[in-house]
């Protein structure tokens, strides 16, 4: 099957954002060349950034290089590198995210422009969207915390997110823009998406447990029917087109 990656820059007065993507794991490709993020002086560092993805040293935390995936996220916010790592992983992508953000002022641009360049990263890797699964749910407990997450990749934005936090921020991430950036996500990626936690005692956990549950069900939604299996090939609609 066809690789399903992609590579976006997306660039604002506000943000700079770069974004590489594998849906099915394995070897991330380059970034996009940018003067935003212009390559290491060391020569052998600027060459290997040629070819490939390089583990971000700035974000330590959320970056984990395996046999079979590649995720290193530099967004300036550590609790968002953190969501972000778990969504990654447990979706079972590879995903290199860095960003430059006006965190002087707050987290909202940074926030909301990384999950829109996320989605739409989604998007263009998903391509004409045959053989998937289409639809897809994820259940994930953390502790005390039990999160759901329903996602239809239908190319009609939506979004209930329901996560029912208590705290205004959890570490340097305002807790709204949770609920903003996942919406914003689903706009850009053009999936219908409910995410929910059912209880829980700990913001953090609720979070957490979210992300997870959200990534349980990407994969379910993007995981592609082979030649033989009913769909295989097909647009999973009755209308012929998604």
């Amino acid at each position: 099957m066809s690789a399903r990656t992609a590579t976006l820059s997306r660039v604002t007065n506000e943000t700079k954002i770069q974004v590489s993507l594998s849906l099915d794991g394995g070897v991330l490709p380059a970034y996009e060349p940018s003067e935003h993020f212009p390559p290491p002086s060391d020569p052998k560092a600027a060459e290997a950034e040629r070819h490939g993805i390089v583990p971000s040293a700035e974000a330590k935390h959320a970056t984990q290089f395996t046999a079979t995936q590649q995720i290193t996220i530099n967004t300036g916010i550590g609790f968002l590198d953190h969501m972000l790592h778990a969504l990654a992983k447990h979706a079972g992508w590879s995903l290199a995210i860095r960003a430059k953000g006006d965190l002087y002022i707050d987290d909202h641009h940074t926030t909301e422009d990384t999950f829109l360049a996320l989605g739409s990263a989604f998007s263009d890797a998903l391509g004409k969207r045959a053989s998937i699964a289409r639809f897809g749910r994820g259940d994930a407990p953390l502790d005390e915390a039990l999160s759901w997450a329903v996602i239809d990749i239908s190319s009609r934005p939506w979004a209930v997110i329901n996560l029912g936090f208590k705290r205004e921020k959890i570490g340097d991430l305002s807790t709204e823009m949770i609920t903003h950036g996942l919406q914003s996500f689903a706009q850009a990626a053009g999936v219908t998406l409910h995410v929910g936690c059912s209880y829980g005692d700990n913001d953090h956990h609720r979070a957490e447990s979210a992300f997870k549950a959200l990534a349980v069900a990407c994969r379910a939604a993007c995981a592609r029917r082979s030649a033989g299996e009913v769909g295989a090939g097909d647009i999973v609609s009755t209308k012929g087109v998604l």
